[in-house]
């Protein structure tokens, strides 16, 4: 299994359901994966659709992590959606502290401030910390705080204006179809079992979540969770290494020398 190989929170960073952790991850590591959002649930106030979001995440340089994600709402006959591919993002994460015995982890994350729709947007400080309870049983904890304000473009996809133009520094209470995503304190806890299976719990700085996840043949994830005793939640990831070779090319390599 690769080191921190295990679930993702919504927008396809390490972490639990809706909140992320300080996971470290090694160079090269590649996830690549979606996750279903219910209609409550969402990030935006002016609509009630469900959706998802498709996301990429690479760690390029030791302890950072680049995150390519897209938010993609679905149609109903109720609330018919008139978009393109979605509201993208890219975020970056760097992992300030690596955990120790006695030391917790801890990273900030950064969302770009080039998109027009800030509802998913993450600039937080988290730290996380393993602690063994038996052989087989292993428990992350992670606690952080999302910051109250964020940085976009405040205009209209109908706009011409270049990419870091119209650019604003502001209160989330500000812009009114913002559900405050990850603003104020967050936190959770993941029990993971024989490294294959886990239970997770946590506070998104709104709602208690929880939920389950699985290892499946190997680098495959799959989870689901609850959000706050009402709506379902559920992702999937792929994840493997750029700079690890196939065994059967390793043990070709290995014969030829």
């Amino acid at each position: 299994m690769l080191p921190g190989l295990a679930q993702t929170n919504i927008s396809g960073k390490a972490g639990l359901i809706y909140t992320p952790a300080a996971r470290y991850t090694e160079d090269g590591n590649v996830e690549i994966g979606g996750h279903f959002f219910p209609r409550d649930y969402g990030f935006g106030t002016d609509n009630r659709n469900p959706g998802r979001v498709i996301y990429m995440n690479l760690t390029v340089l030791p302890r950072f992590d680049i995150n390519i994600n897209m938010l993609q709402l679905f149609s109903t006959d109720e609330k018919p959606v008139k978009q393109g591919l979605g509201d993208r993002q890219l975020d970056f994460r760097y992992l300030i502290l690596k955990e120790k015995a006695k030391q917790p982890s801890l990273a900030v994350i950064m969302s770009t401030p080039t998109s027009i729709s800030p509802t998913l947007l993450t600039h937080a400080l988290v730290a996380t910390k393993n602690v063994k309870i038996t052989e087989i049983i292993n428990a992350e904890i992670s606690a952080g705080y999302g910051s109250p304000y964020h940085i976009y473009r405040k205009g209209s996809t109908l706009e011409n204006y270049g990419l870091f133009a119209n650019m604003v520094f502001e209160k989330k209470n500000k812009y009114r179809r913002h559900k405050h995503y990850l603003e104020g304190p967050f936190g959770g806890v993941s029990l993971q079992f024989r490294k294959k299976y886990g239970l997770m719990l946590e506070y998104d700085s709104k709602n208690i979540n929880a939920g389950v996840y699985a290892t499946v043949l190997k680098n495959w994830i799959v989870q689901a969770a609850v959000l706050n005793a009402e709506q379902i939640t559920f992702g999937t990831s792929y994840n493997f290494s750029l700079l690890k070779l196939p065994k059967r090319i390793m043990k070709l390599h290995e014969k030829q020398n």
